[in-house]
């Protein structure tokens, strides 16, 4: 396969590298009493430890073996060394979703750096640390790597080096062994090599060298700044539940809905880069510094400022905070950029590549949105970030986070979380404190105490090493936050040993195809992650987009129950210049709900199962119109819930496995399975309610309507579903699920089924998603259309064969819709939804 490919293909050995063993050599020894001792000095030596000179017996042993010895040594350990920078072109370099770029060496020698000393070389300065006096720092994780990691920069990752273990045999002195090793990788016996046992530790990521979204939080740039706190006020003189505001938090314009801590956590990164550099630049004079010519620098007071943060800690996170991609980075004009991302892409492009309306493009584009309005409305509330960060810096940095961080669940006792405490805090509990900060993901939006105390909360943490390992959804090492250390630990797979020459490879979490190439920029390609479908074909999703609390084009505080129906009241509204005593967000929304609800009208246009078209205008009063009037109300409720409207198609593929090391694997998806098992129960409820008449659920489906409402009215988490009833209603919402899977894919008319040439392009992976969205259309409509066939054949049976009986149940509009005024009358009763 070519170089620079993100996909990963499925091998039938699981990654090992079987080669026909050859005959061991018999090596005779004289002096097998030695080979304890001597097998130890091996070990130092490879380990990198000063061995304790053997004793050589004789002068003439030493004249003898003491010029082979050293270039034998010499050629071992040049061998060891420079397995680090083993050439891109050897077979065993993996392949997954990291590609090699374009030669660099300045980069490759700074990532060179990182991989091999920030973790498996560190060394805890106890200055550089602050231990809280109430946390011991034993309770504290060490920095740890296996000895058999080895960096390999090209790819920005570590492997499992190449080092036989047929040494390990104690029958032969050191020496003889050092010949072995040589000769049994020769010959092939190093597949010998398990390379690190299943369930061994691999690596572990201490708390001082993790940087959270709480540690940004409590910085006291970011809370003057942006969340409105005064930081300079002690413990005593205001309430430990509400910091007192001076001036205005940072929200989202449109919502007034708070930004997610990533947002803070992207600004705090940007903040400690630039003040590394200034580190890095501070033995410059001043003349050199100032262009002015007074002399004086005009440098920002505010900005550079890093009094509060540790500047040993500050050089130490400098390496990590310099190998994170930049702009530059983004923009190079590779054909497979391993840090290109769809948030760089222009709009044009990335239309042209994902059909709009389509999953995988409207998570891009919320993904977007989010982070042009977070970055509005920072520089509104703070011209001292306007003035030091471009837009692009603060986009590249939030996609770092958001590809990058990984998640903490932390408890009130939490090290972890204690750690960095302000002095001003250290007598406010944990969950005060929370409140106290105005974020979308905690904060004053805490929604129950008792999940906090129990699970903990539910923090980022920005993971050094640990974020540059490759991901697969069958991963071939495990990570996990552990909180009596505070620290992730990084475990090979119970199932399998990590074999020598293959990458550690962790999983990020089970996203579908579209989701991962949207949040981290790449896919697996290889049949490994589900598929999502957008069945929404007549409107626009606004609440739940796909982003939890991220982001919303809909405000917070339509979760609330009392908001809700304020809005809800606005929204009946007669009038757009109606007074009203709601805030200005709540405001836009209705608004923008009162445009949806109008959609949401064309959904209604068919009137499956009646013999003609109801026309509203002269059946004013008729069950028809109320029958009508209240599916109306129900797809108002649910029409931003995203799961009354998605499907998610399990992967084609779901034992693949990362390619890895010798993968003969050819290009090309793995075989896929006949048949996929499909849960879209939720979007069959909705085309229950689509297609109900007044006749159904026996005869009782407008007070079944009724009932609904109310029960959605007393509970905001009530979710109002339409079980399976008679076999006519159930035909008429197959084929409502057919007619919605063709409006679908007349989205994805345009696209070009043709295979683009470079694998891992951003042409690829366009095509492979947008194959895939395709793929589960047509497997979702064929599934529809064959269940909705046994049901009218089984419903002909039960009427003993009485064709008249059989179409008018199950009448459907297949010729298209009725004329959307008919429907339109609806409008002037909207304020009965209120009820």
């Amino acid at each position: 396969m070519a170089k620079g490919v993100k996909r990963t293909d499925s091998v039938d050995d699981g990654g090992r590298n079987h080669r026909k063993a050859a005959p061991k050599l018999k090596l005779k020894s004289k002096n097998q009493s030695s080979t304890g001792k001597d097998y130890e000095v091996l070990r130092s030596i490879v380990s990198g430890n000063s061995p304790k000179k053997p004793r050589l017996r004789h002068g003439y042993t030493l004249a003898v073996m003491i010029g082979p010895a050293i270039f034998v040594l010499y050629t071992f350990l040049s061998r060891e060394r420079n397995d680090d920078s083993i050439s891109s072109n050897d077979y065993r370099i993996p392949q997954v979703d990291r590609m090699e770029i374009s030669p660099d060496p300045e980069r490759d020698d700074r990532t060179l750096d990182f991989l091999r000393n920030f973790v498996c070389n560190h060394k805890r300065d106890s200055d550089a640390i602050t231990v809280e006096a109430n946390v011991a720092s034993a309770s504290y994780g060490e920095a740890y790597c296996h000895p058999r990691l080895s960096a390999e920069p090209h790819y920005r990752t570590q492997r499992v080096s190449l080092f036989s273990r047929a040494i390990d045999e104690t029958s032969f002195p050191w020496w003889r062994k050092i010949i072995h090793h040589f000769v049994s990788d020769a010959v092939g016996e190093s597949s010998r090599d398990d390379g690190i046992p299943a369930g061994t530790l691999v690596m572990r990521l201490p708390r001082h060298l993790q940087i959270w979204d709480l540690d940004a939080i409590r910085d006291q740039y970011i809370q003057r700044e942006f969340l409105g706190l005064d930081p300079t006020l002690n413990g005593d003189e205001y309430d430990s539940t509400e910091r007192i505001r001076f001036k205005m938090a940072a929200v989202h314009k449109d919502t007034g809905n708070p930004l997610d801590s990533g947002a803070f956590l992207a600004v705090y990164l940007i903040r400690l880069l630039d003040g590394s550099r200034a580190q890095r630049s501070s033995d410059i004079t001043a003349d050199e510094q100032c262009n002015n010519d007074d002399g004086k620098c005009n440098l920002p007071q505010q900005w550079n400022k890093l009094d509060q943060f540790n500047k040993q800690r500050l050089r130490e996170l400098s390496k990590y905070l310099h190998v994170l991609p930049t702009v530059s980075d983004r923009l190079a004009d590779l054909p497979s950029n391993p840090h290109n991302h769809p948030l760089f892409w222009p709009l044009y492009t990335m239309e042209a590549l994902f059909p709009r309306y389509t999953v995988t493009n409207d998570l891009i584009r919320h993904y977007g949105t989010m982070i042009k309005s977070e970055y509005d409305a920072l520089t509104l509330v703070s011209t001292d970030f306007e003035e030091n960060v471009l837009y692009f810096d603060y986009l590249s940095m939030r996609i770092n986070v958001l590809s990058r961080a990984f998640g903490v669940s932390a408890s009130k006792n939490d090290g972890g979380a204690i750690w960095g405490v302000p002095d001003d805090r250290k007598g406010v509990s944990l969950i005060e404190e929370m409140r106290s900060y105005e974020t979308s993901n905690f904060g004053k939006f805490l929604d129950d105490v008792a999940d906090y105390e129990n699970e903990g909360f539910k923090f980022r943490s920005m993971c050094p090493l640990l974020d540059m390992y490759n991901s697969h959804p069958n991963s071939n090492a495990i990570w996990r936050y552990d909180s009596k250390t505070s620290s992730y630990a990084v475990h090979a797979s119970n199932e399998s040993n990590i074999p020598p020459g293959h990458s550690i490879v962790v999983s990020y979490g089970k996203y579908t195809d579209g989701h991962l190439f949207a949040k981290y920029g790449y896919i697996n390609g290889d049949g490994s992650s589900p598929t999502e479908i957008s069945l929404a074909a007549f409107h626009r999703i606004l609440g739940d987009i796909g982003l939890g609390r991220q982001f919303s084009l809909l405000p917070f505080d339509l979760l609330d129950q009392n908001s809700r129906h304020e809005i809800l009241g606005t929204l009946f509204e007669e009038g757009s210049n109606s007074k009203t005593k709601t805030k200005a967000s709540l405001v836009l929304a209705a608004e923008a709900l009162y445009v949806q609800s109008k959609e949401l009208l064309r959904y209604l246009q068919f009137d499956d199962g009646y013999k003609e078209c109801i026309d509203l205008n002269v059946n004013s009063g008729s069950n028809d119109e109320k029958l009508k009037l209240l599916k109306w109300q129900h797809l108002i409720l649910i029409a931003n819930n995203r799961d009354m409207w998605i499907v998610r198609v399990p992967p084609t593929s779901p034992d693949a496995r990362p390619m890895q090391a010798h993968s003969t694997a050819k290009h090309g998806r793995k075989d896929e399975k006949t048949s996929v098992g499909l849960n879209a129960e939720s979007v069959i409820s909705t085309c229950r309610l689509l297609s109900l008449i007044p006749d159904d659920l026996g005869g009782n489906a407008i007070e079944h309507l009724r009932e609904g409402l109310a029960e959605s009215a007393s509970s905001i988490k009530s979710r109002f579903r339409l079980e399976r009833h008679e076999d006519a209603l159930e035909y008429r919402a197959m084929i409502c699920l057919v007619r919605l899977c063709n409006v679908a894919l007349g989205r994805y008319s345009k696209i070009d089924g043709k295979e683009p040439d470079t694998v891992g392009s951003r042409e690829w992976n366009a095509w492979y998603i947008i194959g895939g969205e395709v793929r589960a259309l047509e497997i979702l409509r064929k599934t529809a259309a064959s269940e909705a066939h046994k049901l009218r054949k089984h419903y002909q049976g039960q009427m003993g064969g009485n064709t008249a009986d059989t179409e008018a149940a199950m009448t459907v509009r297949e010729e298209g819709a009725c004329p959307l005024n008919y429907s339109l009358p609806l409008l002037n009763n909207l304020h009965e939804a209120k009820d």
